[in-house]
């Protein structure tokens, strides 16, 4: 088992673009939900926001930190989450959740010697992880779907992405492995009315 507290420990030895790589990744895996049909028209700017920060996640993991301008995306989710309502349909409560995750990322990103934030991050990854098994396990699923253990996932892919001689490209593809299942449940999950969609 890779412990977060492990993690962090090992984070802190590496260099600012590892600890920046690693913050990134954890965006690809949760934040790559904005394919979902449901969020086009109803929650366009959301849709807009979580690309961007799936994007300059991307960016970030294969070393191009400096080409992204991490306050501007911050300032960006902020504004997105304040026209959100957290309490409305289950879908739009969901959009909010990955929102609120990934300024908490962000705040690791923008502080990569700050232990604490990057703890955080990965504890709410965790909770996310462990959200979504059970999500997988409710009988109302399409039939095609198949359970996936995003919590064993995830502590593979922590424990993996602090070692400092990975290959970027390596991470990130194990990343958006992860991120296609996630997002593949999540649209799974919620129907059109779960999304305040009325037919």
């Amino acid at each position: 088992m890779t412990e977060i507290p492990e993690v962090v420990d090992r984070v802190e030895e590496l260099d600012e673009d590892g600890k920046l790589r690693v913050g990134a990744l954890l965006l690809v895996r949760y934040c790559s939900i904005h394919h979902d049909p449901k969020f086009s028209p109803w929650f366009e700017r959301e849709r807009q926001v979580l690309a961007r920060v799936v994007e300059s996640a991307r960016g970030v993991a294969r070393g191009d930190a400096r080409q992204v301008d991490l306050e501007e995306l911050y300032e960006a989710l902020e504004g997105a989450l304040e026209a959100s309502d957290p309490e409305g349909p289950p879908f739009q409560t969901e959009i909010v959740d990955h929102m609120v995750f990934a300024t908490e990322v962000l705040d690791f990103l923008r502080a990569p010697d700050d232990a604490d934030a990057l703890n955080t991050a990965l504890e709410r990854a965790d909770e996310l992880a462990e959200a979504h098994v059970g999500m997988g396990e409710e009988d109302h699923l399409v039939a095609d779907w198949h359970k996936v253990d995003f919590s064993a996932l995830e502590e593979e892919a922590r424990g993996l992405d602090a070692i400092a001689s990975e290959d970027p490209l390596v991470a990130i593809a194990r990343s958006e492995s992860f991120a296609q299942a996630y997002a593949r449940l999540i649209e799974a999950y919620y129907t059109d009315e779960d999304a305040g969609i009325t037919g």
